[in-house]
């Protein structure tokens, strides 16, 4: 199992092998969740249909429909969406691909941490949902800019 990171959304990674136990898959992703919020992370530029604090999981794979090739979800590591134009390439589109969005804010006891919720998807379907509240003992990075 590889998790790659978008170079034009960080709040965005595909997971290209993912284990057929999905249960390891959760595991991988609780773990690159705790990584990446221990970095000097920004959400960057939201996507379309999005919210801004929030960690978003995909399968590498699928294509679009457009007539000009078959882009995938791997469009987004180096591409901003195209909502326009001849072809359109929207992630919102590869919902199948979904695995899984953490969305996440300070703590209301202690904004030097944070806490949130995990949604789990299998086939784009919503699965389960996770409080992860054994995160809030990661500490916020002090240059962290999604706060500012």
């Amino acid at each position: 199992m590889r998790f790659i990171q978008s170079q034009v959304y960080p709040n965005l990674y595909l997971v290209k092998y993912p284990d057929k136990d999905y249960y390891r898959v959760e595991r991988a992703i609780q773990e690159k969740i705790k990584e990446h919020l221990k970095t000097e992370h920004t959400t960057g530029k939201p996507l379309s249909y999005s919210g801004e604090k929030a960690i978003y999981f995909y399968e590498y794979g699928g294509m679009s429909f457009g007539f000009l090739g078959d882009a995938g979800t791997g469009y987004f590591i180096d591409h901003e969406e195209d909502l326009g134009g001849f072809v359109t390439e929207e992630l919102g589109m590869y919902q199948k691909y979904r695995l899984a969005e953490f969305h996440y804010n300070p703590c209301p006891n202690d904004s030097t941490v944070y806490c949130g919720e995990i949604n789990y998807f299998n086939q784009g379907e919503f699965s389960k949902v996770d409080s992860l509240k054994n995160l809030a003992s990661i500490p916020i990075h002090p240059n962290h800019k999604a706060l500012k």
